[in-house]
């Protein structure tokens, strides 16, 4: 839990993300699904496993939600942005923030 939603600084409470998705999550607990337009938890790694929300698609360059958790997650965290393809940091963060 974020630290400004009353969240602890203990170490359990701590979670290793790369800063763009640290910077995209803010202190969000839920995003939209945009498949059922309805508020849901995001992915939590210490709650939730990667292989039952998301997938990679595109040859492994594209992640996609295969659930409410999932998709909501992915559009919350931008993680398909493709605005800046210079930077290596996309591939990275998807490396990263997968579990």
């Amino acid at each position: 839990m974020p630290k400004s939603l009353g969240g602890s600084d203990e170490l359990e409470n701590f979670a290793l993300v790369c800063r763009r998705c640290n910077e995209r999550r803010s202190n969000f607990l839920e995003g939209i699904d945009p498949e059922t337009e309805e508020s849901t938890p995001l992915f939590n790694p210490r709650l939730h496993s990667w292989n039952e929300h998301f997938t990679w698609t595109e040859g492994g360059t594209v992640i996609s939600g295969v659930s409410a958790i999932g998709r909501a997650t992915v559009k919350r965290l931008d993680m398909n942005d493709d605005r800046y393809p210079e930077e290596d940091s996309m591939g990275l963060s998807r490396i990263l923030c997968q579990g």
